[in-house]
């Protein structure tokens, strides 16, 4: 939930800058916004890796990654 949060704001930010950018109506304001959105984009990468909303299974001894939504018949490797 909280990634969720972090890339809807950061996607209205960047959809104000560019609408900001492309109108002219605060040009004034652009720069400061063209330099603080850098961190805010860092800052929604680093918040969706560190969400830990979903738990996955462990992978047994002899699995070295597979998907959690189909069976292993279903992938070819049996």
């Amino acid at each position: 939930m909280k990634s969720t949060i972090a890339v809807i704001c950061v996607t209205i930010y960047l959809m104000v800058f560019s609408f900001l950018c492309a109108t002219e109506i605060a040009v004034s304001v652009i720069p400061y916004l063209f330099v603080l959105s850098p961190f805010l984009v860092i800052t929604m990468v680093l918040t969706i890796l560190k969400d830990t909303a979903r738990s996955y299974p462990e992978l047994g001894a002899d699995e070295e990654w597979g998907y959690a939504d189909k069976a292993k018949d279903q992938l070819g490797i049996l």
